[in-house]
This record gives structure tokens, C-alpha cells and sequence, in this order.
């Protein structure tokens, strides 16, 4: 495959979202006086990951998620708790944002890219939030552009997010020379499909693809990614 262009997702993919996400819900439920543990994390887990996916068919918006999960969640933990979502949300983001874990071989691997490729942070989130972190992690400087969905004002998995990453790159690139690399199936792989361009699943806990969802290329490390393009 020859690629002269390459979009990169963000969370899961160079910082590690999971245990940002366990830091952000535990410090929601010792809010509320709630010991957190794994079952509680995991439930949380699950539950973002199927409001996540309203958001990428277009079902709810961005802040629409911030305001609905965490009424959810303690409904679904069976606990009567009288929950504020701006304060849930507030306590979670900062949490999130504050915990920066970048996955391991995501820094080389971007510098091995960017002499080679260009290179582009494809995320559905919030802009400032996720250029702050990159900015912090020191992986801001590989990019050429960041395509967060906060400011395309569409999200992966959408046909018209992808057009708007192609608009922003130069006109000589293809889409048959540009691939997606990113952890999530439901936007990432399924969003290159429908963009007709390239696509890499980074799989880091052997997860099953049980929607059948069309990958040109499975990786488990980034380390592999050099070897495949």
C-alpha cells in the first residue's frame, strides 16, 4: 500500500482512554461518597462506550452525552443517588484531562510517520480538551491538522466528517492513498469504510469483531504499524 496521507485517532489509539476513563468515574462516585471498584468502572465502561455510539450515528450530540450518562449509570447501579450532570461531567473531564498516559511506542511511532507521511489527529471530542493533550504529551507537533469533531461539526463514524478531513488536506492526495488508524471499530474502522479510504485496527486487548466490520489491516502494537504501510 503506498499512503501519502494518514489520520490517527487519538484516544486508545496514542493516549490510553481506559484508565483516564477509571480515574474520571471514580472521582465522580467518591463525590458521591461511592467506593469505586472494577465492576463499577467496567459497568461505567460499557455504558459510555453505548452512548458513544448514539453519538456516532447522530442519535444525541456531544453535550448531550455529558448530560444523560451519569443519571444512567446510577440508575443502572440501582443506586438512588441525585445526580448534578454538570457537576458529574466537571469532576470526569478534570479527571480525564489530568491523567495522561500515552501508549506505549505512540511517540515513536509518530516520529517515524511524520518524515515519511502526512499526518492528522482524527478525533470525536472536544477541541481545546484534546489539543491540550496532545499539546502536553508532546505529540501536538507531528500533526499537520487536528479533525476533532467539536469544530468539523460532524463525527466519525459520518460521511461528511471524512469529507471535511478532505477538504482541509492538499487536492493531490486520493482517498485510495490515505488509510485510518484508530482503536474504535464502531468510528473509526466503520468511518474509513465509508470514506473509501484505508483502514488499520489497532486491537490492543484482542477484542472480537463481532459486527463484522470491513478492516483492511489488524495490528496489536503500534510498533507494527512501520511494517504495514
Amino acid at each position: 500500500m503506498k499512503m501519502k496521507a494518514l489520520l490517527i485517532d487519538i484516544d486508545g489509539t496514542l493516549l490510553d482512554f481506559r484508565q483516564a476513563e477509571i480515574r474520571g468515574i471514580s472521582a465522580v462516585l467518591e463525590h458521591y461518597g461511592i467506593a469505586p471498584d472494577g465492576e463499577k468502572t467496567k459497568r461505567y465502561h460499557d455504558l459510555n462506550q453505548r452512548f458513544w455510539q448514539k453519538y456516532e450515528r447522530g442519535e444525541i450530540t456531544r453535550r448531550e452525552i455529558g448530560i444523560l450518562r451519569y443519571p444512567a449509570y446510577f440508575e443502572e447501579l440501582g443506586l438512588d443517588v441525585k445526580v448534578d450532570p454538570a457537576v458529574c461531567e466537571r469532576l470526569y473531564e478534570g479527571a480525564v484531562e489530568g491523567l495522561l498516559i500515552v501508549i506505549d511506542g505512540a511517540e515513536e511511532m509518530l516520529r517515524y510517520l511524520s518524515s515519511r507521511y502526512l499526518l492528522y489527529a482524527a478525533s470525536n471530542g472536544y477541541s481545546k480538551m484534546q489539543r491540550d493533550r496532545l499539546e502536553r504529551a508532546g505529540l501536538l507537533p507531528y500533526f499537520r491538522d487536528l479533525f476533532i469533531s467539536e469544530d468539523t461539526g460532524s463525527q466519525k463514524p459520518q460521511k461528511e466528517y471524512f469529507d471535511y478531513c478532505f477538504a482541509r488536506m492538499p487536492q493531490d492526495i486520493h482517498r485510495d492513498e490515505v488509510m485510518i488508524i484508530g482503536d474504535g471499530l464502531s468510528s473509526d474502522m466503520a468511518g474509513g469504510n465509508r470514506a473509501g479510504i484505508h483502514t488499520c485496527w489497532y486491537n490492543a486487548y484482542g477484542e472480537t469483531n463481532e459486527a463484522g466490520v470491513s478492516i483492511d489491516v489488524e495490528i496489536h502494537s503500534l510498533e507494527e504499524i512501520p511494517k504495514i504501510l
